[in-house]
């Protein structure tokens, strides 16, 4: 089994989303599960999200990072502002 951790935005953001938009949340819910089961699901990211990938969750992403052992949800915006965030 591996350790599953969630950053602090990440927290954050899942916090504001279970209350404002319950479908986005259950489907976001649905994709974590997909990437806790098949790590290597999401498709890896270049430049400044090197060695994190990536689920597209309609027109949002989620950000993840999977290294020795330990999976890391870093971070869900819509796909206009999360590669802006990391430039």
């Amino acid at each position: 089994m591996n350790k599953i951790t969630n950053s602090q935005e990440f927290e954050e953001v899942i916090v504001k989303l279970k209350k404002k938009d319950s479908p986005l949340f259950d489907q976001l819910t649905v994709q974590m599960e997909k990437a806790v089961r098949i790590p290597n699901i999401g498709k890896p990211l270049r430049y400044a999200l090197k060695n994190r990938r990536r689920l597209h969750i309609g027109s949002f992403v989620l950000v993840y990072e999977f290294f020795n052992g330990e999976l890391k949800f870093l971070d869900f915006d819509h796909h206009d502002k999360i590669y802006k965030k990391y430039k």
